[in-house]
């Protein structure tokens, strides 16, 4: 085991002397993006024959199987029909994984067919021993493992220099507001930047050591990667915490970067961005012109008013933990978050469903991966995500590039969202519905809501029944955090933003109720009036 260990560690750091060795370059990132353009169906048809139907315990050749689909089915009706409408009619043959079946958390059922799945079920067995892992923010004991390799991210390095490209900021400074290590998003936007050879100038944190702790091999990692770039040439900015509370710190470096660059770039969560914004205007800063590009949460109309009342440009970003980049900021965007999908890296479909958040359809979104370096492989799979889907053409990078898929309103059901942070309903209420019959209460006793102020922040508020009497509400807070950061290493991350944050409040209220008469588990934008 040690010894198998050993050799993936020199596996993963040969991989990153070769990844900083190519550097890419704007033509080649969109040589090679126009290349797995014109290769959709063939890089597609590989994924399905090595690596889902090539692999018995695929979850996805079950399906296919039971729906009657063999590879050459599959690549009939592909290279007659395209991969989306062929996805589609796999939809609808029931060839699709719901979220609750890709986490594992439910057993996968179809007219006579039952089976059992396990995270690792859905891994790239080719990546196996050569990967670096991530997590997502779950609070199950180890969160959902995925897995990258430096071809993934590669890719991905290629798609975000043509979106810097697109709007013009390529050779503009840049900082991170993003955790460090353990948390992914941080490192995993240093190291595509310094692919293109423009790495941030600044990474700040909204955690500190003393806040999670990185293990050893993570305090290593970073060190490595730190003193290969020297030898490169390149400089990786040291990590400097800036918790939610500093945000002011941000907007200091954005305008002495402003004054001495003109303009400059930050790529942060969405609340933080505005908690940037509101630091400015406090305090006078000015900020006006600068960038930010935002992700972990939506940018909606009431952010993006929010932070063009002091002069900022705010573009979205797509990005889950599963799948990698999803998609960017379009430069012809109509509603604040429209942005291209990477077709070159994912299909998606929809697929019409109903939900516990106010018990009606939703269009909720259905990815399938098209490239043999992806950790997850996804076929019709939900992330938990819905929102609007548009074919049309646009004139920017991306249209040129035919990727004429544009994605907008994305919004999550079944999920809880705060500073970037993700949980399933489901998740948090494992360790809620504990501490509620500790307190003498009932599953029906309590119900969570998400609210947004006027600037678009996002409160996360339990409402529990006035019946449940032996219950303090600080405590309550307090121990629910505690327990939270117990679960996993992304669910600490979660906890302690959310504690810098003060995102989750106790309120006593009674649930409220569907048109029918049922509690639904969450609800988006409450009717109670004390709030």
């Amino acid at each position: 085991m040690q010894i198998s260990r050993i050799r993936q560690l020199a596996l993963i750091t040969w991989g990153f002397h070769n990844y900083l060795r190519r550097p890419l370059t704007l033509e080649h990132a969109i040589d090679d993006v126009r290349h797995r353009m014109d290769n959709r169906e063939k890089n597609f048809l590989s994924i399905a024959k090595n690596i889902i139907y090539g692999n018995k315990y695929s979850p996805y050749r079950k399906l296919l199987l039971w729906a009657g689909c063999d590879y050459g089915d599959l690549e009939d009706s592909v290279r007659h029909e395209g991969i989306e409408k062929t996805l589609e009619k796999l939809r609808d043959e029931g060839v699709y994984l719901t979220l609750e079946e890709f986490k594992s958390k439910i057993p996968v059922c179809r007219n006579g067919l039952t089976f059992e799945t396990t995270e690792p079920d859905f891994d790239n067995p080719f990546l196996m021993g050569k990967s670096i892992q991530a997590s997502t923010s779950g609070s199950r004991s180890k969160g959902t493992r995925v897995m990258y390799d430096w071809d993934f991210i590669a890719e991905e390095a290629a798609s975000e220099l043509i979106l810097y490209e697109t709007h013009g900021l390529t050779a503009l400074p840049l900082a991170l507001w993003l955790p460090g290590l353990p948390a992914i998003s941080g490192i995993h936007n240093l190291l595509m930047n310094i692919k293109f050879r423009r790495p941030p100038e600044k990474w700040f944190s909204h955690l500190g050591s003393g806040m999670i702790r990185p293990s050893l091999r993570n305090r290593f990692a970073m060190q490595y990667i730190s003193w290969v770039c020297r030898m490169f040439g390149l400089s990786a900015p040291p990590i400097e915490l800036a918790g939610i509370g500093d945000a002011v710190k941000v907007a200091e470096w954005m305008e002495k970067a402003k004054r001495s660059k003109g303009k400059c770039v930050v790529r942060t969560y969405t609340s933080s961005a505005v908690r940037v914004v509101q630091a400015a205007i406090d305090r006078g800063i000015d900020i006006g012109g600068n960038v930010i590009f935002t992700g972990g949460e939506p940018l909606t109309e009431r952010r993006l008013g929010f932070m063009e009342s002091a002069g900022v440009n705010a573009f979205p970003r797509y990005v889950a933990t599963e799948s990698g980049l999803i998609g960017a900021s379009c430069a012809n965007r109509t509603p604040p978050d429209e942005m291209h999908v990477y077709l070159d890296r994912l299909a998606v479909i929809q697929m019409q469903r109903r939900t516990n958040i106010g018990e009606h359809n939703i269009n909720s979104f259905l990815f399938t991966s098209l490239l043999s370096t992806t950790g997850k492989v996804l076929l019709n799979t939900e992330i938990g995500d819905f929102g609007r889907l548009e074919v049309k053409p646009c004139s920017c990078l991306f249209g040129e590039l035919g990727m004429n898929v544009h994605i907008s309103e994305v919004r999550s059901y079944d999920k809880l969202t705060g500073e970037g942070m993700t949980l399933l309903g489901s998740d948090l209420d494992d360790i809620i519905a504990g501490l509620i019959e500790d307190a003498g209460g009932c599953p029906d006793d309590y119900q969570f809501w998400e609210k947004q102020d006027d600037k678009g922040l996002c409160n996360l508020i339990i409402a529990v029944s006035p019946e449940v009497r032996n219950l303090n509400e600080n405590n309550f807070k307090n121990v629910l955090l505690d327990k939270l950061r117990g679960r996993s290493s992304g669910a600490g991350i979660t906890s302690e933003l959310w504690k810098q944050a003060d995102t989750l409040q106790v309120v006593r209220a009674y649930p409220e109720m569907s048109k029918g008469f049922k509690k639904l588990p969450i609800i988006k934008s409450p009717k109670n009036p004390y709030l």
